[in-house]
């Protein structure tokens, strides 16, 4: 291994343990409990080493979502090879709600916290990663919309009116909100909640078209 090889080996791993050691702290102190500072005495290393990777702490937020996005983008895909969109789309909002719950942290980093946003627009960069899963799923609508023939349906409107649910289940599955309509029954009432969304634009078309 060359020097160069070397030293670029090193500043990925020095990275890498910059992230993780905001995630714990965040974990455990949240937000406001997050600065540079700690996060250069957890890794033992000054102040100005982690600026040489990351302008600010919401710069690392940011990267924190990226790598969140990644992760949920992976789980999604899999799901992609349903041949039947309205299958998929069921399937993808199943996946979603799945990785939600399963991983608190990342969710919240990605969903419900302004840190990653104001990096966004203090540096005029391009919110890539959720767009790109944005896409995804409109594409996945535009499918669905077509092989039902509904007419006159726009799939952006549509992709954010299923993103909205999903992610709102999402969260009153992680404040625990569904327990209180229905003790022990929140898997269940997730996947009623989603057919019924799916159903009220699929299968109620379907049949006003054949009656």
């Amino acid at each position: 291994m060359s020097l160069a090889d070397r030293k670029e080996r090193e500043k990925i791993k020095l990275k890498s343990k910059i992230l993780d050691a905001a995630k714990k702290i965040l974990l455990v102190q949240g937000e406001r409990g997050l600065s540079i500072r700690k996060i250069a005495g957890m890794i033992e290393y000054s102040p100005a080493t982690i600026y040489l990777y990351f302008k600010d702490k919401d710069a690392i937020m940011h990267e924190l979502m990226n790598t969140g996005f990644t992760i949920l983008t992976n789980a999604l895909t899999q799901e992609s090879s349903e041949a039947n969109p309205v299958i998929r789309l069921r399937k993808l909002g199943l996946a979603y709600i799945h990785f939600g719950i399963k991983n608190k942290d990342w969710y919240n980093i990605m969903f419900n916290s302004e840190k990653p946003m104001q990096h966004i627009e203090k540096c005029s960069v391009e919110w890539d990663q959720g767009m790109r899963l944005f896409e995804y799923i409109r594409l996945t609508c535009r499918e669905a919309v077509d092989a039902c023939h509904i007419p006159d349906m726009d799939d952006e409107l549509l992709a954010l009116h299923l993103w909205s649910s999903v992610h709102g289940l999402v969260n009153l599955a992680l404040t625990d909100r569904l327990e209180i309509i229905k003790p022990g029954h929140t898997q269940a009432l997730i996947e009623q909640s989603l057919d019924v969304a799916l159903d009220s634009i699929f299968l109620n078309h379907s049949s006003r078209s054949q009656s």
